[in-house]
């Protein structure tokens, strides 16, 4: 069952035929507001929807019907068949329930690819599905549509979808129905997929007599309809990308570090003023304020030797030039879209001479999964347009293919500029 309303101000970004389409709700129900070559061409959406090509069904038998069992059996079947998403942070992995009785449950696992998870608009969506998820599908139906060029299907047991799949062919032809016919025969074998009501094509890229040739193969009707308007399911997905999960994180950590200034300034405050309060009320005669203006001015009258001491703690009060900060800022492109790279190793080397300014320096080795440099050259652009690192330089060094994958290894250098009026050391 699908639920019509939500939060839904920004739309829902999904897979059309050729393009990425933003519908957004309005008095009419669902409309497409917005057509475009790449997620990352939208400014936002509240619902992203993966394309099916971007994930893998896996369907799941379990012998029981004790709902809190399923996630660790559904753990343990694709660690099982090694399709378990191993991720530092978010979630690659989702399960639906398709059928379930006294001792036996119909399970829908939706594993993520990878590589594919962080192709997003360029602000991270609230809520992630796969696109099957996001229409009302016939019950115990074979629904195909187009997406992105490509052929899917997804096939439903009740109103659950229970098995999808994303075709090489953009045209829906003769030889498609044994194609079709060899993906779901396993299914019928463990009677996953028990019977077909009926055959629905969302699409008109059809060539003559496929759809009587569907009929066939599968013994049953086929009808052809206009792909709907999207819909938002009523159980929400437990889909989180790295990406949005280490903004999240990377947020938290900075509003902590900002209520920890915070509290401790208005403490600051707060407790030097009420003894400047108490201070002020028993200071009764002129002398003894003439002693305080002598006190305050021999305390506080060097200006220029504190301002050069707040400069030389610069480099330990300001949190951008912390040594993890830096760490993030180089390592945030390795997951961006096309990176293809790993990092082997970083060095920072931070120096405070006296009377001088500070010096600093990272070093990056890394290699690319690629033979040629693209990749390298994207990685160096990328730190070289990142704003927060707009006080370094950098140089990129000799690359070479490395002998045992094939790609290439690389070395990137940052230097910290020098103030304008500073001299090297």
């Amino acid at each position: 069952m699908k639920s019509p309303s939500a939060n839904t101000e920004a739309g829902i970004c999904l897979p059309g035929e050729q393009t990425w389409e933003l519908w957004k709700h309005g008095s009419g129900g669902w409309q497409p507001a917005q057509a475009e070559n790449s997620p990352a061409d939208f400014k936002t959406a509240a619902v992203f929807g993966y394309p099916v090509s971007a994930a893998f069904a896996v369907p799941i038998r379990a012998a029981t019907g004790d709902e809190e069992l399923m996630p660790d059996i559904v753990d343990f079947q694709l660690e099982k068949q090694n399709m378990k998403p191993e991720t530092p942070v978010g979630r690659l992995l989702d399960w639906r329930m398709v059928d379930r009785g006294e001792n036996n449950t119909l399970l829908l696992a939706t594993v993520l690819n990878s590589e594919m998870a962080d192709d997003l608009p360029r602000d991270a969506p609230q809520r992630f599905e796969v696109s099957p998820y996001l229409y009302y599908l016939p019950d115990d139906s074979l629904v195909i549509w187009k997406e992105l060029g490509r052929l899917v299907f997804a096939v439903t047991r009740g109103d659950q979808p229970v098995y999808y799949h994303a075709l090489n062919t953009p045209v829906l032809t003769v030889d498609t129905a044994a194609e079709i016919e060899q993906l779901l025969m396993p299914l019928f074998t463990q009677e996953i997929i028990t019977h077909l009501e009926g055959i629905v094509i969302w699409t008109e890229s059809v060539d003559h007599g496929a759809a009587e040739e569907l009929g066939r193969t599968f013994g049953t009707r086929v009808r052809s309809e206009r792909r709907p308007a999207p819909a938002l399911p009523q159980a929400v997905s437990t889909i989180v990308p790295v990406s949005v999960a280490m903004e999240k994180i990377r947020a938290a950590r900075m509003a902590r570090i900002r209520n920890i200034v915070l509290g401790s300034l208005v403490a600051y405050l707060i407790i030097p003023g009420f003894f400047l309060v108490r201070y002020y009320l028993a200071s009764q005669s002129v002398d003894k304020l003439r002693r305080n203006v002598n006190t305050m001015n021999v305390q506080y009258g060097h200006v220029e030797s504190t301002i050069k001491q707040a400069k030389l703690m610069e480099s330990v009060t300001n949190f951008d030039k912390y040594p993890i900060e830096l760490l993030n800022q180089v390592l945030s492109p390795l997951y961006q879209p096309n990176s293809q790279l790993r990092v082997q190793k970083i060095d920072i080397e931070r120096k405070l001479p006296d009377g001088a300014p500070e010096k600093a320096s990272i070093r990056i080795l890394g290699e690319s999964n690629a033979a040629n440099t693209q990749a390298i050259s994207l990685y160096t652009t990328r730190i070289k347009n990142n704003t927060a690192l707009k006080e370094w330089t950098w140089e990129p060094g000799g690359g070479q293919e490395s002998s045992t994958t094939g790609g290439r290894s690389f070395t990137l250098d940052g230097n910290l500029k020098l103030p304008e009026n500073a001299q090297p050391q």
